[in-house]
């Protein structure tokens, strides 16, 4: 049996306030950790902000410096308590721009995900990810293979089916999806579940910031959940900050997947081809 404590943290950034938005993750992400939880979850932008078009490159974070602010105390943590972070922010690489999802570990970073599936004025604000890595987080007894993707990405299946063949078990999604589609949000963080037999952890924000872009306010779903391999929600949370902190059964997925063999009888040649014949 392999068990693994798993924590999403929920809260509301501030545009541009690094400084206290990284007070409150630590804060949440502390609770979490004394909760027992060996890997947690961030939202997407959660240090700068969602709506910080006009300073992206300002608040751009480099990956290779585990010393800056917001790099540095979450690495502590991981040191103290044992555990993985996985977090969402603006990259700067080269003068270019990512949404990068990464796992942070006593080590470091472990690893990051570039989004590949760019929403709305995203495509002007960042560059495209061009690949689906898996991780492999170390445990005491036993690893546990992990897929990430960003927010608009959970309503894409091509993704999260190509992870779940690479072996992936759990599918994380940090986000900040809107409360004007949430419909989205809670079909389809079900959907990647059921058709990979994968857990999935819908890592939401909350709250509202001021798009410029827009000229008006953005409202924020919230409703973080982690969902089953069947499908089935496990826990979710409202529109409020705060945590959720669940016991991962991971045998629950090879005995999903036995139940229900969507992979195992997908035709992967007759996909290629359908894919290839497309066009773009």
């Amino acid at each position: 049996m392999s068990k693994v404590k798993l924590a999403s943290v929920q809260f509301s950034p501030a545009s541009f306030e690094r400084e206290a938005n990284m007070e409150k993750a630590v804060f949440w992400t502390k609770k979490a950790l004394e909760e027992g939880a060996r890997i947690v979850v961030l939202p997407e932008l959660f240090d700068s902000g969602y709506c910080v078009e006009d300073k992206d490159l300002k608040l751009g974070l480099d990956l290779n410096d585990i010393k800056s602010s917001t790099l540095a105390p979450l690495i502590e943590l991981t040191k103290i308590y044992n555990a993985y972070i996985i977090a969402n922010s603006i990259e700067k690489s080269k003068n270019k721009l990512y949404d990068t999802a990464y796992i942070l570990s006593k080590k470091g970073v472990l690893g990051k995900y570039r989004k590949i599936y760019l929403y709305d004025n995203e495509k002007k604000r960042f560059n495209r990810g061009k690949k689906y890595p898996i991780f492999e987080l170390k445990f005491e007894k036993f690893k546990v293979k992990i897929g990430l993707g960003i927010c608009y990405e959970i309503g894409f299946s091509d993704g999260a089916r190509f992870l779940a063949l690479q072996g992936a078990q759990i599918l994380i999604y940090p986000a900040a999806f809107g409360v004007a589609r949430a419909y989205v949000w809670d079909l389809a963080s079900r959907a990647r579940a059921l058709e990979s037999g994968c857990f999935v952890v819908a890592a939401n924000r909350c709250g509202k910031e001021f798009s410029k872009v827009k000229d008006s306010y953005i409202e924020f779903a919230g409703k973080t959940k982690i969902i089953s391999p069947k499908g089935e929600i496990i826990q979710e949370l409202g529109e409020y900050e705060g945590i959720s902190c669940v016991e991962l059964e991971l045998d629950d997925v090879k005995a999903q997947r036995e139940n229900l063999t969507y992979l195992k009888d997908l035709n992967l040649k007759l996909c290629q081809k359908m894919y290839k014949n497309l066009k773009a």
